[in-house]
């Protein structure tokens, strides 16, 4: 999946690398494959142990981490375009502990376009599977959701900004990809802080890259009453 190319050997120039990483708490993606399908994840790098040599990093997502394994990682960082691979040393929900590496690799700018770790957004693809076109808000509109635990409770409510809507469902912006996952059950508690009119509640179905900004992501939601 990482392709060959010019590398970064030298020791102070990999330490400097982390530590501007952790200075500057930069989103890096991480992702990892399981069952033929890919985990994709963002993350921060919170601690550079020179002395254990070791690199600490934390998930961005309210949910942690979802991943299951310690084994090969992918670490890219899109502001240098630098990419490794790497096994953890420790992986809990809320820390992942690897050791630095001793290369990292020197990718092209357009790395994640070519490997497309979320799927971009595309309205004209669906369109045609939709009962209602679904229209986008005029300025910032937020809606307030809470989700369906296991248990059969519902969560703490959060909040938002809203993508686009239709009578058949409705679209929210998220700045992590895992922040939901699909087949997470959710209710429309409120929008733009009024009550919602009616009982609204739904099935996560999608989660894309929106086309306009590529830091964000599109949850696609379908309601279900």
């Amino acid at each position: 999946m990482i392709q060959d190319g010019e590398s970064i050997h030298d020791e102070f120039e990999i330490h400097s690398f982390f530590r501007v990483l952790n200075q500057s708490k930069a989103k890096i993606w991480l992702w990892q494959r399981k069952d033929e399908k890919r985990v994709v994840q963002y993350a921060v790098v919170r601690k550079v142990d020179l002395i254990k040599q070791v690199v600490h990093i934390a998930p961005c997502s309210s949910k942690g981490f979802k991943f299951t394994s310690i084994d090969e990682f992918f670490f890219f960082n899109a502001q240098k375009s630098l990419a490794f691979k790497f096994s953890a040393r420790d992986l809990t929900k809320d820390m992942i502990i690897f050791p630095i590496p001793n290369r990292i690799l020197k990718v092209s700018n357009d790395f994640l376009k070519n490997i497309e770790l979320v799927e971009k957004e595309n309205e004209d693809k669906f369109k045609h599977l939709r009962n209602a076109p679904r229209v986008q808000p005029q300025g910032q509109q937020q809606v307030t959701i809470k989700r369906l635990l296991l248990s059969g409770e519902y969560a703490h409510q959060e909040s938002f900004p809203l993508y686009d809507m239709s009578s058949g469902g409705m679209g929210i912006k998220v700045i992590d990809p895992s922040e939901f996952d699909i087949g997470d059950l959710i209710q429309v508690v409120a929008i733009n802080a009024k009550e919602a009119p009616k009982k609204m509640s739904g099935e996560v179905v999608s989660i894309r890259q929106a086309e306009d900004d590529s830091s964000v992501f599109k949850v696609g939601i379908k309601f279900s009453n």
